[in-house]
């Protein structure tokens, strides 16, 4: 989108092809329960390098703020938790 370029992981594990991404935004998930954990998708985002990283996957049907919260502290660059509580 414009000079913006954007990942949506959707119901994943990392995979080694993730590696070659150059991206700008990442969405990606930090439930544990289908798809990565929060500690899984903090390691993802190191390897990947976004410079927002936006996880999802949590806090409805399965995971909870707090896999977000623990991504957030993990995560080696910029995260944004859109359904903020705090």
């Amino acid at each position: 989108m414009g000079n913006v370029t954007f990942y949506h992981t959707g119901d994943s594990d990392f995979i080694p092809e993730m590696e070659e991404l150059d991206v700008d935004l990442m969405f990606v998930p930090v439930s544990g329960t289908y798809v990565m954990t929060y500690v899984e998708a903090a390691k993802a985002v190191e390897k990947i390098n976004p410079k927002l990283a936006i996880p999802m996957h949590f806090g409805s049907i399965i995971g909870n703020r707090m896999d977000a919260k623990k991504f957030r502290d993990l995560a080696g660059c910029r995260v944004e938790i859109l359904n903020k509580e705090d």
